[in-house]
């Protein structure tokens, strides 16, 4: 066993980070990420967590209303993460919690099986950015290969499983040119998908270790002189591209996915701007949950 892999009497509840719009509550199988993409800023930290391990008697009380998020700095379905997080999934969904779950790798068969069970409990996203495997090796070098994370949304679908591509993060000038970015939709309908989303990348450029991996790839650097505009979002803030082009993409995302019969809804949580106008549709979650509470 590796050193960072967990024992289930190890992994501990984490308060929600995301509470305008997932608010659930949090597990990292793992204590790092084995697909070390060279954009994440993200620590796993203990120092949020509530307290309650999942195997104690004294599990959140509302953890069926609220349900489970895989996982905020982690991979649930890296290659040391999938057994424990079918572990994980196999001891609450018989119990009625339902899951978001968010990977850039393959699920499992026998997941995919289990989760078929309690298809009404879970909600999976799939990220993936673009389709040329050398640039995934080079932006996400731990993550699944884009066949593969085309082959988990189908096989997904196929079992009635409710899932979204993310295309997520959208690096200018590498993932979003004229003929890269309609192949991946394409792809992703061609795959099934009925509703989409995306988002361009951010920056944190007070993260030395985040601009060292930026210098060290000439690619990325040469991306990274599109990031021209300082964004705030839930989770922190750094540099992307200027809103006027980001609103024009997603347009633009949209179109795109009609001609294929998808849905597109952009995500206020990683890019708020797309609150301040009426030109891009507002993912369906964040939007039920913030009109309620209004």
């Amino acid at each position: 066993m590796k050193k960072n892999t967990k024992k289930l009497e190890d992994i501990f509840f984490v308060a929600p980070h995301y509470a305008q719009c997932i608010d659930k509550y949090e597990l990292d199988i793992t204590d790092s990420c084995d697909v070390r993409c060279r954009y994440c800023s993200l620590k796993n930290k203990g120092n949020d967590r509530l307290g309650n391990n999942i195997l104690s008697w004294n599990v959140p009380a509302d953890i069926k209303q609220k349900g489970i998020y895989l996982s905020p700095n982690s991979d649930p379905f890296s290659k040391r993460a999938r057994n424990t997080t079918h572990e994980v999934l196999a001891r609450f969904l018989p119990q009625g919690v339902p899951f978001l779950i968010i990977t850039k790798n393959e699920i499992p068969r026998r997941t995919i099986d289990l989760l078929a069970q309690y298809s009404s409990q879970v909600y999976v996203q799939v990220s993936i950015s673009r389709l040329d495997d050398a640039l995934n090796a080079y932006i996400e070098p731990g993550a699944a290969s884009a066949a593969d994370r085309l082959n988990t949304i189908r096989k997904l679908i196929a079992a009635g499983i409710r899932v979204t591509p993310i295309l997520m993060p959208l690096y200018p000038m590498l993932d979003d040119t004229v003929d890269r970015l309609p192949a991946l939709v394409r792809a992703c309908a061609d795959a099934g998908a009925r509703y989409l989303k995306a988002a361009y990348v951010v920056i944190n450029t007070n993260d030395p270790k985040q601009m060292l991996e930026i210098l060290k790839r000439p690619l990325i650097q040469y991306s990274f002189l599109y990031l021209t505009e300082y964004l705030k979002i839930h989770i922190g803030g750094g540099m992307t591209v200027a809103a006027s082009q980001r609103m024009i993409m997603y347009q633009h995302i949209s179109e795109l996915c009609r001609q294929y019969g998808i849905q597109f809804q952009s995500c206020p949580i990683l890019d708020p701007a797309v609150l301040e106008g009426n030109t891009v549709c507002i993912c369906a979650s964040y939007r039920k949950k913030n009109v309620q509470q209004k």
